[in-house]
């Protein structure tokens, strides 16, 4: 088979959703692996030695590493967050259409289609975050044979590569005084070893906080500090019947946005396990680990991603505020006040307000509109009525209020968000190829499927 064929087997002939999963379950020991070995072994990558335990399922691998093929990698990016056409968009004016950033869709749901949650991939030849664009072709875009390809295209133009090499990062990674204390977590003696790929969510937790428009507007919620006497933060001017009328604490309010754009991390994973599941290969999904260690919070220790690291912020009234990861400029950067692209409450606010209502924005009034420029669920009469509609807009002291809010929080915590860290990283999927022979030796029959078994004739030349 070439690639042409592979995409459209994928699509046309591969298991059905519910076949997929009467089998789908974690199949940790690819080729190249060793599982309750009892042996020591320097790291492929990084050089360190690894000691592991001897177990009752003792294995060493004697399969080289296959590596993923860039179809296997493209069609697993796609499933995580690729594009799918336009998001439907129906939420009444009357019922919290502010809370709505973008359009454009992808496989997998946001809170508020926020695009906030990328997908880290680290394979042999270095890291990479893949996000494609925002650009759709209309309410679906694989309706055919002929746009299956797409797939491929996504992922070219949407990989962006961070590193030339596969980050330092492996089991035996340690923190000084801390021999012991297995920092990547004490299950995971196989990560990060060649021919493995390593597919991790990378969410911007504070993007979200757009929502604190719409929390104003239609929800009437107001923050009150709960460090200081439980005082309005920063809100006394619009507290009031038919403003601001329902208090919130600060850490109530983050940690229900903090909560609800991890949501889509799952679903990304869970997309993956079943596209890996349909191509016969091996996942194995796993929290456990230290994000920051990887992101690169601790340069003494591993250079790791090489993520731009705040200092530590003493202000922060508690520890999980402290740490602030922004990231890789212009490629994958994280929402707080001060930070090197928003130094300012107001700065932050008012790209919120452009993203949406300015040049370009899925609700511009001038003829720069994505609706009218790219594409539109709704036919040209509705979508000229959402445009114009005053309730698609949010009256202007919801604007100034906002503003207000992350000023406070600037000026009493030295930051905001003020509870958590935005750039988060914890819960992801290493997909390979299986080494069968484990399994035959060790498990009752049913472990490897047929999928699995047979996948070098669809897959491999």
């Amino acid at each position: 088979m070439n690639d042409k064929e592979r995409l459209k087997w994928a699509f046309e002939q591969s298991s059905t959703f519910f076949n997929l999963l009467t089998t789908i379950r974690s199949r940790r020991v690819g080729r190249g692996y060793r599982i309750d070995s009892g042996t020591q072994m320097k790291h492929p990558v990084t050089g360190r030695t690894l000691t592991q335990g001897e177990g009752p399922a003792k294995f060493i691998s004697k399969k080289e590493p296959l590596p993923l093929t860039k179809l296997e990698e493209a069609l697993i990016c796609w499933s995580a967050c690729g594009p799918n056409g336009l998001v439907a968009w129906d939420i009444s004016v009357d019922g919290g259409f502010h809370e709505l950033t973008w359009i454009a869709g992808r496989t997998a749901p946001a809170p508020g289609n926020s695009h906030a949650t990328d997908l880290l991939v680290i394979n042999d030849t270095g890291a990479y975050i893949y996000k494609p664009s925002l650009e759709r072709s209309g309410p679906i875009e694989i309706k055919s044979e002929a746009d299956y390809d797409k797939v491929i295209r996504w992922y070219e133009d949407g990989l962006i590569q961070i590193l030339d090499e596969r980050p330092d990062i492996d089991f035996g990674l340690r923190a000084p005084g801390a021999p012991n204390a297995v920092l990547m977590g004490p299950y995971q003696f196989n990560i990060n070893m060649p021919g493995s790929t390593w597919f991790l969510p990378l969410t911007d937790a504070g993007w979200l906080n757009s929502a604190l428009i719409n929390f104003m507007d239609f929800w009437k919620y107001y923050m009150v500090d709960e460090w200081n006497g439980g005082r309005p933060a920063g809100l006394e001017k619009w507290i009031g019947e038919g403003m601001l009328e329902l208090p919130t604490t600060i850490a109530g309010e983050e940690q229900l946005i903090f909560q609800v754009e991890q949501f889509p991390t799952g679903a990304m994973v869970q997309n993956m396990r079943l596209a890996t599941e349909a191509m016969g290969l091996g996942s194995w999904v796993f929290c456990g680990f230290n994000p920051d260690v990887l992101m690169g919070a601790m340069p003494e220790i591993t250079r790791g991603l090489g993520f731009h690291v705040e200092a530590p912020n003493p202000k922060a009234p508690i520890s999980t505020g402290q740490t602030k990861i922004f990231g890789i400029e212009g490629v994958k950067e994280a929402t707080y006040v001060p930070s090197p692209r928003y130094k300012s409450a107001e700065q932050l606010v008012k790209a919120w307000y452009n993203e949406k209502y300015g040049e370009g924005g899925v609700l511009h009034r001038g003829e720069n509109n994505y609706l009218r420029k790219v594409g539109s669920p709704w036919n040209k009469a509705t979508a000229e009525k959402v445009i114009a509609h005053p309730k698609t807009r949010p009256p202007e002291w919801v604007q100034e209020a906002c503003i207000a809010y992350i000023e406070y929080c600037v000026k009493t915590f030295g930051q905001w968000p003020v509870t958590y860290n935005p750039m988060q990283a914890h819960f992801g999927a290493v997909i390979h190829n299986i080494d069968v022979e484990y399994y035959d030796t060790y498990y009752n029959e049913g472990y490897v499927n047929d999928r699995i078994r047979n996948r070098s004739k669809i897959w491999h030349d």
